[in-house]
């Protein structure tokens, strides 16, 4: 994808940054935990590990020693896989386990639910607002893309191995830390797509005026469940957008909604992670999609009424 101020198709000198229409709505969610159970302990024990052992006791020595916690347990896992009958982590088995995801309900529709929200009123369809979905996750994207979510959402970003040439895992290629979910949230917010983003790590920090950016901040809704979704709640929030939290809907644990809820990091919530029709998660989506839908058009109209006329 190439984005405004980005430099000319003939090569020449970049021109200077165009204003965007800016009609888009990016729906961000993290994944385990906010859409699904967690991903890696249903790789975990998949691969037969002990998953209370594996998380409580071979994971946590490594973050108590100084470990990011994504590479922590990335890293046990390849120690781990290669103990047990498997043999190594393959890219076979971690699109076996995606295969086997189940989703909180109605976690899988529920964007396309709310695009037809909008394309039922005329006047959002004339201002060409859309909704776009993007996932930020510090599961294994391997494992997300052989889920449901991977025709659905317009970009998955998630933590990756190196392979080698038997399709075995033997190192860590890209993690997804707390703080590289803000660098993601800025991509998108750029227009930088995913595999640009493989390619040149550093696009993310080229200037780019607000006017010229693909998606405003103001037009972001970022949901998720846990510690990691702390900082782009924070970040969103501070820059006009929404942050949503949610709690599994198995979840016996009152200590994380209170960590979601304490300093005033959330827009609202936390809702029960049940996006079907009527819940009260779906429905306060729909009001904030409704809300930036009506933002844009009367951006437009502001627009064309200052346009000169001669």
């Amino acid at each position: 994808m190439q984005d405004a101020g980005s430099g000319s198709a003939d090569g020449s000198a970049n021109p200077l940054p165009t204003k965007m229409a800016q009609d888009i709505i990016a729906i961000i969610c993290d994944c385990d935990g906010t859409l699904c159970p967690d991903t890696s302990d249903r790789l975990v024990r998949e691969l037969g590990i002990d998953s209370d052992d594996f998380w409580k006791n071979q994971v946590a020595a490594l973050v108590a020693d100084g470990w990011d916690p994504p590479l922590a347990y990335l890293n046990q896992l390849l120690v781990a896989a290669r103990e047990t009958a498997h043999g190594g982590l393959t890219l076979g088995l971690l699109n076996k386990v995606g295969a086997g995801v189940e989703f909180y309900p109605g976690a899988l529709d529920f964007v396309p639910r709310l695009r037809n929200m909008l394309a039922a009123t005329p006047e959002y369809v004339e201002a060409n607002v859309t909704v776009e979905w993007f996932i930020i996750s510090s599961g294994i994207e391997a494992v997300l893309r052989s889920t449901p979510l991977d025709p659905g959402a317009n970009e998955i970003f998630g933590c990756a191995f190196h392979y080698d040439e038997t399709g075995t895992a033997v190192a860590v290629k890209r993690t997804v830390t707390f703080t590289e979910k803000t660098k993601l949230v800025y991509a998108i917010n750029k227009g930088i797509s995913g595999a640009e983003l493989s390619r040149n790590p550093y696009r993310v920090n080229d200037y780019m005026a607000s006017e010229a950016r693909r998606i405003p901040f103001r037009n972001m809704i970022y949901v998720g469940d846990g510690p990691s979704d702390i900082p782009c709640f924070s970040m969103i929030r501070n820059l006009g957008g929404k942050a949503v939290g949610v709690t599994p809907p198995d979840d016996s644990d009152f200590r994380r909604p209170y960590e979601l809820a304490e300093g005033q990091r959330l827009t609202v919530g936390p809702y029960t992670a049940n996006y079907q029709d009527g819940s009260d998660l779906f429905r306060m989506m729909a009001r904030m999609v409704t809300g930036i839908a009506d933002t844009i058009l009367e951006d437009r109209e502001h627009n064309l009424r200052r346009a000169p006329t001669h």
